[in-house]
């Protein structure tokens, strides 16, 4: 019986770009982590929107962070003037940018199969998990209080990420991983931690 033939994925993962159209490496499949703007502007994200789909990688997977204001619409509809005051956007058309892209996959807090076709090899397929949520630290979107008990249990946010995943994408960092602060303390969510570890 031969061996499965097998295809190495080269997964590219950015965050925090807030408006820039950094180079990328060369990759199979771009991941962006989320705080795509500075605040979540159409006129942002139009320009970040237009930068991911002239990106060359088969697949373009896209989470929002707390910057990305109009993408959360609760956040938006009562925070909303605090930031654009005098210029009022509209989240849904903010939010059509992404999820009309024929390109880029947006998850919020949902979950896609991701079906890579190589015409000189095998298939991959791999399904992905994509949260904005963050632990909240000042007045941001997607924010949420974390447990005040670090050796809590899971919370209901981080249960629903399917046992199945492949891939998780987050704005925040599990605690311990990569979440130290300049204050040096770790600043990722011990909730998150634990539902990754399940």
């Amino acid at each position: 019986m031969a061996a499965p033939r097998l295809r190495r994925t080269r997964i590219v993962c950015i965050s925090d770009t807030h408006n820039c159209s950094v180079g990328l490496p060369k990759g199979d499949v771009l991941v962006h982590a989320g705080d795509l703007t500075n605040q979540g502007s159409y006129s942002e994200l139009s320009k970040t929107v237009r930068w991911l789909e002239a990106a060359d990688f088969e697949a373009k997977i896209v989470i929002a962070g707390n910057h990305d204001l109009t993408l959360d619409s609760a956040f938006y509809n009562d925070h909303g003037p605090s930031f654009h005051n005098q210029n009022p956007q509209s989240p849904e058309a903010c939010l059509s940018l992404l999820t009309a892209s024929p390109s880029i996959t947006y998850l919020s807090h949902a979950s896609a199969t991701i079906r890579l076709a190589s015409p000189a090899g095998p298939h991959t397929e791999f399904t992905v998990f994509g949260s904005p949520y963050s632990p909240r630290h000042g007045l941001w979107a997607f924010s949420y209080d974390a447990p005040q008990d670090p050796a809590g249990g899971l919370t209901a946010l981080w249960e629903r990420i399917p046992l199945a995943t492949d891939v998780v994408v987050t704005h925040t960092p599990p605690r311990t991983h990569r979440d130290e602060t300049d204050e040096h303390r770790a600043a990722g969510c011990e909730a998150l931690r634990r539902a990754l570890w399940r």
